[in-house]
């Protein structure tokens, strides 16, 4: 089954659009539908992580096919996508009726908590809602871009989240309160569709256009675990341009015959080429983390000379068009993939500026793309570099330390900022494994960076870990 992925996607709301102004066609929250969500948004709070497991149980038994060929499996063994279904259910929900749902626990129905329990007392304020709100459904629609949802297939979604709900909210599940919630989800539902067809129109592309096939021409084993793949385009017709900071989905075949999707940053290089990273992951049983199925075929499988299927290049977090404010890039482990792929654009675009770059590794043997990252930084005049070793021998960083271009600015140290000139009109792009990235995140904040000006995105199911509703998930990208 061939997929369809288009371009970035960007989903942003007009100003002043509120959430119960549907455009043109789209669903109309009435009063009468507010009231229901309002008295029934408790209940759903508490039952949400219900809910979502209940509904992809109920898709993939019905649908196989998705999970095979469409949805990350990885994701769905660890209960990233459950956790995010869950947390975009609350979050569109409060950004419909506001925050007046009461300022203690979310009411007293039974079941799991949801991961969004710390929002529930104090209510935030409207604007950090509605925030919340645009960020989840922006990384929503990048999300069904790289994997390829169709309009259509929101139809299946629709009949499946409604039993789900049903199950979930048993007798409160009639009349209005059903018309409300269906109203919610097509609404929703619309302004994703919607961004993904923009994303279309603005690359000269119409809906259901299929993949198209790259060709393998160099294979290298980066660092210990990192497969580093060079790809140009199979046919006559050269592969799409991207900008800095986006990624592209690959898909594979896996022995199983599964058709398995995984989004990698585009590093940067010449317009006729996409340069990506794979860190081949082991898996982790007790935590409940399987080997990553798609980065170990791409180290064992694919080779020179191998087609794979690849979609236009996605994404938000690029930096062509921000200001000139002085950058900070801080990444850890693979993640340092996206930050290459925007080095690279600024030494061709744009040597002079500002720019601070801190890397974290836990090894100097698992730094992938070390000499590439130094190439880089020492060829702006005004660009600092930082390396950092969680782990490792201190002879092993000493004798890093004295190869360096950045002489003594490697270190063996855990994410320490005192030394780092921040201020508030820098901007930060924050890249990495969601734990590392949520430890950054409060870090740089406490440091004075405004929290608008730390970006980040997460490649897979987002439940809000990085912005602290749920420091616990455990995932990483392109498994």
């Amino acid at each position: 089954m061939t997929r369809t992925a288009p371009p970035a996607v960007v989903a942003s709301w007009p100003p002043g659009h509120r959430a119960c102004r549907s455009p043109v066609g789209a669903p109309v929250i009435t009063s009468s539908h507010l009231t229901a969500l309002r008295s029934t948004l408790p209940l759903v709070e508490a039952r949400a992580a219900a809910i979502a497991d209940d509904f992809y149980a109920r898709l993939f038994a019905d649908r196989p096919d998705l999970l095979r060929d469409q949805f990350n499996r990885g994701d769905q063994a660890q209960g990233r996508q459950q956790r995010e279904l869950a947390l975009t259910i609350v979050t569109v929900a409060r950004d419909v009726v506001g925050t007046q749902v009461g300022s203690g626990p979310a009411g007293s129905a039974t079941g799991p908590a949801v991961p969004v329990a710390p929002w529930s007392s104090p209510a935030p304020s409207p604007w950090a809602v509605r925030v919340a709100a645009r960020e989840t459904l922006s990384r929503l629609a990048q999300r069904h871009a790289a994997i390829g949802v169709t309009r259509d297939e929101h139809d299946v979604f629709e009949r499946h989240l409604r039993d789900a709900f049903a199950a979930a909210l048993g007798d409160d599940w009639s009349g209005v309160v059903v018309d409300a919630w269906l109203a919610l989800w097509r609404q929703t539902r619309d302004e994703l569709v919607a961004a993904v067809e923009r994303t279309y129109r603005a690359a000269d592309l119409e809906p259901g256009e299929d993949w198209r096939e790259a060709l393998v021409t160099e294979r290298r084993v980066e660092a210990e675990d990192v497969v580093a793949l060079t790809l140009v385009s199979a046919d006559s017709e050269a592969l799409p341009t991207y900008r800095a900071g986006q990624f592209a989905s690959i898909q594979v075949t896996l022995p199983d015959g599964a058709r398995q999707i995984r989004q990698y940053s585009l590093r940067g290089g010449s317009d006729e080429q996409w340069r990506v990273s794979a860190r081949v992951l082991g898996g982790v049983p007790e935590l409940g983390l399987p080997p990553g199925e798609v980065s170990n075929h791409l180290l064992r499988h694919v080779a020179v000379g191998d087609v794979v299927s690849v979609s236009p290049p996605i994404g938000s977090l690029t930096i062509d068009e921000l200001d000139d404010s002085p950058l900070v890039f801080v990444s850890a482990g693979i993640g340092c993939t996206p930050v290459l792929g925007m080095l690279d654009h600024l030494v061709r675009t744009d040597p002079r500026r500002q720019v601070t770059v801190l890397h974290f590794e836990r090894t100097p043997e698992r730094h992938a793309h070390r000499a590439e990252l130094e190439a880089l930084v020492a060829a702006m005049p005004a660009g600092r570099l930082r390396v950092s070793y969680t782990q490792g021998s201190l002879s092993a960083v000493t004798a890093l330390a004295e190869a360096s271009l950045d002489g003594p600015g490697v270190y063996l140290d855990p994410i320490d900022l005192d030394t780092v000139d921040l201020t508030p009109q820098h901007r930060v792009f924050l890249c990495g494994p969601v734990p590392f990235m949520a430890i950054a995140r409060n870090a740089l904040i406490a440091h004075g960076v405004p929290a608008s000006r730390v970006h980040h995105f997460v490649f897979g199911p987002d439940d809000g870990s990085v912005t602290g509703v749920d420091t616990g998930q455990r995932g990483a990208r392109g498994r």
